[in-house]
């Protein structure tokens, strides 16, 4: 059977329980010795095969007991960073003028001031 968004949750979770079933089976455990594997209840491994709701860290629990973990990173894969997305959302951002170093006025000046001398020009190291 597909997953598919026919399915009602009753015929999803009844799915996924008999696939828990045949991968325990398939690693000839027992309810009980996947329940200890686990570290959960036989009761709840017994929920999860028969398609009853259990939370969502006991089946993961089960999953890496049977050695399925892996199998979430297909059911949700990370989505990648869009890198034209990551630099839109940048764009809007504000950043948070710095103090001076002086330690005087948190005033930050827009450009020079007036009567201030301007640099004097910028020279390789190697030319004196």
């Amino acid at each position: 059977m597909n997953f598919t968004n026919l399915l009602s949750d009753a015929a999803v979770t009844q799915e996924m329980g008999r696939r828990f079933a045949a991968a325990r089976l398939e690693r000839q455990l027992t309810q009980a010795q996947l329940a200890e594997a686990a570290g959960v209840s036989k009761r709840t491994v017994e929920r999860l095969e028969d398609g009853e709701p259990t939370q969502l860290a006991n089946v993961i629990r089960c999953l890496r007991a049977l050695d399925k973990l892996d199998g979430l990173e297909r059911l949700l894969p990370e989505t990648p960073i869009n890198p034209l997305e990551q630099l839109r959302s940048h764009r809007g951002r504000r950043q948070r003028a710095r103090p001076s170093k002086g330690g005087g006025s948190s005033h930050v000046s827009a450009g020079p001031s007036e009567g201030a001398q301007p640099a004097s020009p910028w020279v390789w190291g190697d030319r004196k």
